[in-house]
């Protein structure tokens, strides 16, 4: 039997790096789950795509806004001149250096702002990291026991695929700037093709792409906020990649004489 293991990315296989910065107070909040930010603010993430170099000197003609996760019942007007506005590009400058070097991170960085009801950039969020030391070898093994490993994350492009590369993982199995319903869309995908598909990520935003697997599993780091009101709604609840290569292992074809029999 086939098997496929999604992987989200942020909290499941890399230690992030997560920087935020409130434009308004001109405040710096460090090591918050961003999902937990907006959520709490009530705003919308919105990941910029394009050479984040071009950005950050202020050519946005080739760059593009991708919301990642929205708080409110509708999207506010959304309108990438706002990053040319000078407060925001700072902030985008200052957010993409304190990701890049306040844990040096490994796997460069990401950035991605959020708009009010209002559709005005109200913080700038800024994400690097290192991959969890069990990562590579925990990976290494389900590829090396025929498991094909696939990344769907909302992560920016160049942050994904160098992670891919480190990996082993080939760039067309990684697919970035993904929405929940984009992950939840390649694992029906997948189940078209595999025996069995096990999504794998840590918070809410993997909720729908982890109900529509064969096999589920919530991954809680240690010193990661508490995830309990979700270990009703998935299989397995582990605190390290090492557990999931197991229990992928472990899976076994369906006996469908046994259930014929009966």
């Amino acid at each position: 039997m086939r098997k496929a293991v999604v992987l989200d990315k942020s909290g499941t296989i890399i230690d992030p790096c997560r920087v935020v910065y409130n434009i308004e107070d001109e405040k710096w909040i460090y090591h918050m789950s961003t999902l937990k930010y907006v959520v709490e603010k009530g705003g919308v993430l919105v990941n910029l795509k394009g050479r984040i170099q071009d950005i950050i000197e202020g050519n946005i003609a080739k760059a593009r806004l991708k919301v990642s996760c929205c708080a409110l019942k509708s999207y506010p007007p959304i309108d990438k001149s706002r990053l040319l506005e000078p407060a925001v590009l700072e902030g985008i400058r200052e957010t993409y250096q304190r990701a890049l070097t306040h844990c040096s991170s490994e796997l460069g960085a990401c950035v991605a702002v959020v708009f009010n009801p209002e559709g005005k950039i109200t913080d700038v969020v800024g994400l690097g990291g290192k991959l969890y030391p069990d990562v590579k070898d925990s990976v290494r093994s389900m590829q090396e026991g025929g498991v094909d490993v696939y990344l769907a994350t909302g992560n920016c492009k160049e942050m994904t695929l160098k992670c891919a590369d480190l990996l082993n993982i080939p760039r067309r199995a990684a697919i970035f700037d993904a929405s929940p319903e984009e992950k939840r869309e390649l694992v029906r995908r997948l189940r078209g093709f595999y025996g069995s598909v096990v999504m794998v990520g840590n918070d809410i935003n993997d909720l729908i792409a982890m109900r529509e697997a064969d096999i589920s599993v919530l991954v809680r780091r240690r010193g990661e906020y508490q995830k309990e009101g979700l270990c009703s709604e998935v299989d397995y609840f582990v605190d390290s990649l090492t557990k999931v290569a197991r229990i992928v292992s472990e899976i076994k074809p369906l006996d469908q004489s046994s259930l014929t029999s009966k």
